[in-house]
């Protein structure tokens, strides 16, 4: 970018800019894709026998999976609770089981279970994408699976910022990263080399065998 050998003094003003810069493009990889390295296991404890709601960890961004409860004497994998929104309540019986989000941001999160009880002692287990922790010392890595992209997107913010039109082809490069990394990330759910899942149709629930039956 300076056209020198050396980085910018760590903790200096163009350092610290371009961490900035740097923490805008990881940002913006997390909000484009439901990506599985920002999926988490949030397992909450229950000590009230009447807990209805579970405060949701900082880095919480919305569920990822059913929210499951097990107490004892239930099957392995306890009871799905499926997310609703909170204003399809009345939709329900009010023997349903099911969860809804209230909160934001700068307040947190909380799910809220009906029925409204908790049995002390219950093991939950929520799955959900969190918000990427932003870089702070070069010792950290990022999650993103392309570095380059955080490279090419960076340059394109420093291009930009100093009123250079190149930014819009290192803009360009970096979206063409950014979408190869969201088609890899899908198709890796069923390409994978150990134990394949092809797409599965209506047929193979049927138990019929496409060129067989």
């Amino acid at each position: 970018m300076n056209q020198e050998s050396s980085m910018p003094s760590a903790g200096g003003s163009e350092y610290n800019l371009w961490l900035t810069f740097i923490n805008r493009a990881v940002q913006e990889w997390s909000e484009s894709h439901d990506w599985e390295e920002l999926k988490k296991y949030f397992y909450p404890g229950v000590t009230g026998v009447s807990q209805a709601s579970i405060s949701m960890p900082l880095d919480y961004k919305k569920l990822a999976a059913p929210v499951r409860v097990q107490v004892s004497g239930d099957s392995e994998g306890g009871t799905a609770f499926p997310d609703i929104l909170e204003n399809q309540k009345g939709m329900y019986l009010e023997t349903d089981d099911y969860v809804y989000e209230v909160g934001d941001n700068s307040s947190g999160y909380h799910i809220v279970f009906h029925p409204g009880t908790l049995a002390s002692g219950a093991s939950i287990e929520i799955q959900y994408f969190s918000m990427p922790t932003s870089l702070a010392s070069p010792a950290q890595v990022p999650l993103v699976n392309d570095s380059q992209f955080l490279v090419d997107r960076t340059v394109a913010y420093i291009f930009e910022a100093r009123s250079d039109p190149r930014f819009q082809v290192m803009e360009s490069k970096a979206r063409d990263r950014l979408m190869l990394m969201v088609e890899n990330s899908n198709l890796s759910k069923y390409n994978s080399y150990d134990n394949p899942a092809p797409v599965i149709s209506t047929l193979r629930k049927q138990g019929f065998r496409v060129g067989r039956d």
